[in-house]
């Protein structure tokens, strides 16, 4: 809803300011783009590492794509989850190993292309049961080792997170500077006409206007946005580290599936009937 979102705010804003008699080309002053969005930028560059910097356009862009997981992507991750398990049960764990290897081979995981094409699903999921196919750890070692992953992966995302949200909350003091700026080039013309005057003052005050604007209309949503989406992915890998942490210590394959879908959040969760129906159906297939 990014896109959408962005609509209603800056037609609400124009909207508003066109109803007050304002005219919009005033609020054009490349100047003030320049000095605010440089400095915002400049900012950001001087306090983060290249290596976190990248990851911060790469949240923004992400932003306009929004979340990948829903009700019907739980189905299928499931549903893959309740198939490998009954392949393991069935023909033992080494039965697994073509299939996280080669997923993109694999007759059970390429037929969810939705969660074939997630690299961090898919790569949560392959290698965590390659360290049981293998037998490198304990079955109740599983549960701690994917724990920690998560928080990692947490960690990791809140990075970019927490620069951006210092740029954010910085806008406003930019644009401060951006106003003061305008104030000193309106005191060299103090002496000129009032119209002249009266035009570098709204030059000025569009400085504010645009630090504020941007950073509690545009970035601050934004990074919200950024920030529900970081706890989807880890709602979902939490799911994976639930189902599998039962599945290898003892639970059945319907019941460990069924774990994993009781750690879902409720506007995304599928009802145990539908995913009774969908295993028994995959299971017959």
């Amino acid at each position: 809803m990014t896109i959408p979102g962005l609509i209603v705010v800056f037609g609400a804003m124009l909207g508003g300011f066109l109803m007050a008699g304002g005219n919009p080309m005033g609020l054009i002053q490349p100047a003030e783009f320049i000095t605010i969005g440089g400095m915002a930028f400049g900012s950001m560059v001087l306090s983060t590492p290249m290596k976190i910097l990248k990851k911060c356009f790469g949240k923004l862009s992400g932003a306009f794509k929004g979340g990948h997981f829903n009700r019907e992507v739980y189905v299928d991750l499931l549903v893959m989850m309740f198939r490998l398990f009954s392949l393991a049960r069935k023909n033992g764990l080494l039965s697994l190993e073509p299939h996280i290897s080669e997923p993109e081979k694999s007759d059970i995981i390429s037929k969810y292309p939705r969660i074939l094409h997630n690299k961090l699903v898919i790569e949560t999921i392959t290698e965590t049961l390659r360290l049981v196919v293998d037998g490198s750890v304990q079955p109740e070692e599983i549960d701690n080792l994917m724990e920690s992953s998560i928080d990692t992966f947490e960690a990791e995302g809140h990075m970019p997170i927490s620069v951006l949200q210092a740029v954010g909350d910085g806008l406003p003091g930019i644009g401060i500077v951006g106003a003061v700026l305008g104030i000193i080039i309106t005191m060299g013309h103090i002496d000129g006409k009032p119209e002249e005057v009266g035009h570098h003052v709204a030059c000025a005050l569009v400085g504010t206007f645009l630090g504020v604007f941007c950073a509690y209309g545009v970035l601050n949503p934004m990074i919200a946005s950024i920030s529900q989406q970081e706890a989807e992915e880890a709602k979902c890998l939490n799911v994976i580290r639930i189902a599998v942490s039962a599945y290898v210590t003892g639970s059945s394959p319907s019941i460990a599936v069924e774990f994993g879908r009781r750690a879902i959040y409720s506007f995304d969760r599928p009802g145990g009937a539908d995913i009774d129906k969908a295993c028994k159906a995959a299971g017959a297939a």
